[in-house]
């Protein structure tokens, strides 16, 4: 399987931020406050000073109007940042598992999908429209957010619905590896198997042999799909969020 440190670097270029500083050993990422992942700090290596890369952090993340934000994994350095970061006031937020599962292994656990699913290199703007129902904040971020989708190279998936759609995918192409990310399904449709032909979709179409994904540990559903279709937990992050 994939290392935890390898792993946090596939996700950062599965979910590439506008900006990002290097820091010491630190990957300081901002993008305008729109999701927490490119706006938080990859902590990869310990820096010399670690108050002082502290306060810089706080301070650039102050100016560009945005809650200083760490992902915290098993990989994290320091070892000890999460209680460094504690003591500062900082909440724990959205504890995350990684999983991972071989492609073929995932297929072979995939009914043909009785829907048709179409694959695109770029999101349509009903991919986007479903994405945004189901994921987006509500505000004028959208845009912002779009544009992180187009950052790296990817496939997306969708179940048409006439011009709309049922449900969306999309599958990061990270070096010689794939990333699911936003599987969303309209609440109208769920539970008819819309997820798993979405699945099959995308990796029927990737070239990879390795598939990779993150899932909130407490949403039942989704990690007893992700179980029954072989995936394990190779890895797990957390945020931790300034009060």
């Amino acid at each position: 399987m994939i290392a935890e440190a390898r792993m946090d670097a596939l996700m950062n270029q599965g979910w590439p931020a506008a900006y990002s500083t290097e820091l010491d050993g630190w990957l300081v990422r901002h993008n305008a406050g729109v999701t927490l992942r490119a706006n938080s700090v990859l902590p990869a290596s310990a820096p010399f000073d670690l108050e002082r890369a502290l306060e810089y952090v706080e301070n650039l993340y102050v100016a560009h109007d945005i809650r200083p934000s760490f992902q915290i994994s098993p990989a994290v350095q320091p070892s000890d940042l999460d209680a460094h970061l504690a003591a500062r006031g900082y909440e724990l937020r959205n504890p995350t598992l990684v999983q991972c599962a071989a492609i073929s292994d995932v297929l072979a656990k995939l009914p043909a999908p009785p829907f048709e699913v179409d694959i695109s290199t770029t999101p349509s703007t009903g991919w986007t429209d479903r994405w945004w129902s189901v994921d987006g904040r509500g505000d004028d971020s959208r845009p912002i957010a779009e544009q992180i989708l187009v950052r790296g190279k990817a496939l997306y998936a969708m179940v048409p619905d006439g011009a709309q759609a049922k449900a969306i995918g999309r599958l990061a192409l990270v070096d010689d590896t794939a990333g699911l990310y936003c599987l969303a399904v309209d609440e109208r449709c769920r539970r008819q198997g819309l997820a798993s032909a979405v699945i099959h979709g995308l990796l029927q179409a990737a070239t990879t042999k390795w598939v990779w994904l993150s899932v909130l540990e407490d949403n039942e559903p989704a990690r007893a799909l992700y179980d029954r279709l072989g995936f394990r937990t190779v890895s797990r992050y957390h945020y931790r969020v300034k009060a």
